[in-house]
């Protein structure tokens, strides 16, 4: 951790010393990211929580200020999901969709635009899935299932197409097991 907090500090003193250099102001927001993850991976939620605002609000920045630049546009998708993602494990569902629902409207965008592009697609599919949870947690499980059913979807194609990779194993079978679990009920 200490190698994710010197880094974070480096980033910051750039960042102060040059607050409009996009590229230090990215790498900032990433230093957070990392640090959130770290802290999320601790089960030191509300700290993995605060670094995830401060990534998800220098990423808004970045995408206000070029909207066409997809990285942008993506890591913003993806700081949505991690607020929402602490957010459920914190177990405060009632914050949880709007941020799931903010990532998901980003990574249709993504997909729409570069339907070839297997990260989208796969990003698509994982804010499917996260919306399910939310619904899940919010005990409305008719709207999870389609959710559900729509990350299914997605990642059915993306195991067939890319048979080796143990990712979309993962998620596909993590998903199949809600949808059967509902079933069973």
């Amino acid at each position: 951790m200490q190698f994710y907090q010197d880094c974070n500090a480096l980033e910051n003193e750039l960042y102060d010393s040059y607050p409009n250099n996009v590229s230090f102001k990215d790498g900032l927001a990433i230093s957070y990211q990392n640090l959130g993850n770290i802290y999320a991976a601790l089960a030191q939620l509300d700290q993995a929580l605060q670094f995830y605002q401060d990534y998800n609000a220098l990423e808004k920045q970045l995408y206000e200020s070029y909207p066409t630049n997809v990285e942008f546009k993506n890591n913003l998708a993806i700081s949505y999901g991690k607020l929402g993602s602490t957010h459920a494990a914190l177990g405060n569902f009632d914050q949880v969709l709007q941020f799931f629902q903010d990532s998901n409207a980003l990574e249709k965008q993504l997909h729409e635009s570069y339907p070839n592009n297997v990260s989208f697609k796969n990003g698509l599919a994982l804010s499917y899935q996260y919306l399910g949870y939310g619904y899940e947690g919010l005990e409305n499980i008719d709207q999870a299932i389609q959710y559900y059913q729509q990350s299914q979807t997605l990642l059915v194609q993306l195991v067939k197409d890319f048979p080796t990779y143990v990712e979309f194993k993962k998620n596909l079978a993590w998903v199949e097991s809600k949808l059967t679990s509902f079933m069973d009920e």
